[in-house]
């Protein structure tokens, strides 16, 4: 087998485990593993989510990427959530036992810890996540590509901070490392503008950039968080590699290259480096959604996945696109008897936004569409900070109420109550017995 075929098998959570559970049906390749026996400690956030999660129950499974969300409802000033692990992570395991997610694990602007690392400026407030300094990319001029070099990355940035986060999340049971992504990474460093005009009209100096990415800064740090973590598998995020930021034409000579190099260099040191979120389609003009163009980006997701059975309907408005074409493209595989894994993304404008009504309706069709035949897997999409605590309680509700296995035969006449909650803080003071959050 060797050590990809061994690696390709690691417990991974989210992503890795798919490719060996495609045939079995429900929840399972998405759910964390939780350790027996835990029992609650009001002082310990990380206990009320695990407490909650050890219930296992079978549904289809709602998540969410939400480190502002999390911010927010505690109450916690940006500096602080996004440099401190374990008020990061038990902020966010509280935020997701209280909505009565199936996974938690902190984190925050993932695109950021190499490049800061590396000399890139970011802007901080106490009020929202750091965000690259774009005016200012550390490599302004071609020159200044002799920059990049490996730092002793345990002193640099808030390296140890996410590699902090990283070790806390395992308590959680999310056994995965987190990077970011080389085009996405070349992107932050770079600026997307230039970058553009450099794989155009001058793709040696890209070659290069990226060559320097993948073959020493990224597997050097993954060295390290294979050490310092005790993970053998990482997921590197990659947002700016869609359509149509890129062309089809651009993912493939860039993206799916870059991606695979990285890979293979990082198994040479027992760690599965894997991108996610290339490829993604993300066409805001619905008149445009173009089916072939889908189609094209599954076979770039199916690569940079190694072809796992896997397919992610990300960030673009999938509240609006017709799930149609998915099931036409999934059909093949269903015939073969092969249950693929769907990650189906819930749009973050939408959730804000509300209606509420239209935020079920959604998640019900998700689950009715998709659902039956593959081993679908809800994840509400970067939930803006001031979202209403409402709209996700009616977002989980949904897809507890929907989602629950076997699936009835016409979700129209399941009845859904959508509870009336507490505040969070209020929710955190019951189950700290009045300490509150502890950070």
């Amino acid at each position: 087998m060797g050590i990809r075929g061994l690696l390709l098998r690691s417990a991974l959570p989210l992503l890795i485990r798919v490719g060996t559970m495609m045939a079995k049906k429900g929840s399972a390749p998405f759910t964390t593993k939780i350790t027996k026996g835990i029992t609650l400690d009001p002082r310990d956030p990380k206990t009320w989510w695990m407490v909650y999660a050890a219930q296992k129950q079978s549904r289809t499974p709602i998540m969410a990427i939400m480190p502002d969300h999390s911010m927010f409802l505690g109450g916690v000033p940006a500096r602080k959530f996004y440099s401190d692990a374990r008020v990061n992570v038990n902020t966010t395991a509280a935020v997701a036992a209280y909505y009565g997610f199936d996974s938690a694990s902190g984190g925050g602007d993932t695109y950021n810890y190499e490049a800061e690392a590396l000399g890139q400026k970011l802007i901080y407030s106490d009020n929202a996540m750091p965000t690259a300094d774009f005016r200012d990319p550390l490599i302004k001029e071609h020159k200044d590509l002799a920059k990049l070099k490996a730092p002793d990355w345990l002193t640099a940035g808030r390296i140890r901070f996410i590699l902090d986060v990283i070790k806390l999340n395992k308590v959680l049971g999310y056994k995965t490392g987190k990077f970011c992504a080389p085009f996405s990474l070349a992107v932050t460093l770079r600026s997307y503008p230039k970058l553009i005009k450099d794989l155009k009209k001058n793709p040696a100096f890209a070659h290069d950039l990226f060559a320097v990415l993948s073959d020493e800064i990224l597997p050097s740090y993954l060295k390290l968080q294979k050490k310092y973590c005790g993970v053998r598998a990482a997921t590197g995020a990659d947002a700016w590699a869609v359509f149509p930021n890129l062309s089809l034409d651009l993912i493939e000579e860039w993206v799916v290259p870059y991606s695979e190099r990285l890979f293979n260099n990082c198994l040479d040191f027992g760690m599965m480096a894997m991108t996610a979120g290339g490829g993604d389609y993300c066409e805001e003009r619905l008149e445009k959604f173009d089916k072939d163009i889908l189609f094209k980006c599954f076979a770039i997701q199916k690569k940079l996945l190694s072809n796992m059975p896997m397919f992610v309907l990300g960030t673009g408005p999938w509240h609006e696109y017709p799930l149609e074409p998915v099931v036409e493209y999934l059909t093949p595989y269903k015939e073969k008897g092969i249950r693929i894994a769907i990650v189906a993304y819930m749009n973050a404008r939408l959730l804000r936004d509300g209606p509420v009504e239209r935020i079920v309706d959604n998640i019900k069709r998700f689950i009715d569409v998709l659902g039956r035949d593959y081993n679908l897997a809800i994840i509400l999409a970067n939930i803006p900070a001031d979202t209403q605590p409402q709209h996700i309680h009616a977002a989980v509700a949904a897809a507890h109420t929907y989602g629950s296995f076997p699936l009835a035969s016409n979700l129209d006449e399941v009845a859904l109550e959508v509870p009336e909650r507490e505040s969070f803080q209020e929710y955190a003071e019951k189950m700290s017995a009045g300490t509150g959050l502890n950070i």
